[in-house]
């Protein structure tokens, strides 16, 4: 049985309809192609497509000692993404303000998110700006032995397919 420590409940501001995940500096690739819709980076960072192009995002985080088994069928859409973190600790930030970012201190080496997204959908149809959370996200985290492709677990959501079609 996995134990599940309590969640951290941050809002994050979505800016040009992305947060980012980082462990540590540099990029190799602006921009890399997505390919579930919801994802887009590289070992060391990610990016969280949102369908707040500006404004705030309800985010949930929970950490696991152990892999999670079944999708919470209440989420839209939830994928997987390794992130190596040889410091130990990853941030959240937007990506443009000079907020400090939220620090998430992990087990050094390998960590496995998930993210359960909802609405996002429906927040690309709201006008600008968002000034009240329209979507939440649920990022779940644990120790990895090694790295492991990105991969959708339940999904995709109305907003992925659009990204992924352009």
């Amino acid at each position: 049985m996995r134990e599940r420590r309590g969640d951290v409940v941050l809002r994050v501001n979505a800016m040009d309809g992305q947060y980012h995940i980082r462990s540590s500096p540099g990029v190799g690739d602006m921009w890399p192609a997505s390919r579930d819709g919801l994802f887009v980076g590289e070992d060391n960072w990610v990016a969280v497509l949102c369908g707040t192009f500006w404004g705030p995002v309800d985010l949930s985080v929970r950490e696991h000692d152990a892999p999670l088994g079944e999708v919470d069928r209440d989420w839209d859409m939830a994928a997987e993404w390794s992130l190596d973190c040889p410091e130990g600790t990853f941030a959240i930030h937007d990506i443009y303000s000079n907020d400090p970012p939220h620090v998430v201190e992990v087990a050094a080496g390998w960590t496995r998110l998930r993210l359960s997204v909802r609405g996002r959908t429906r927040a690309r149809e709201v006008p600008e700006p968002v000034t009240v959370p329209v979507e939440q996200h649920l990022l779940e985290l644990w120790p990895a032995p090694a790295w492991h492709g990105p991969a959708v677990v339940h999904g995709p959501d109305g907003l992925a397919h659009h990204l992924r079609s352009q």
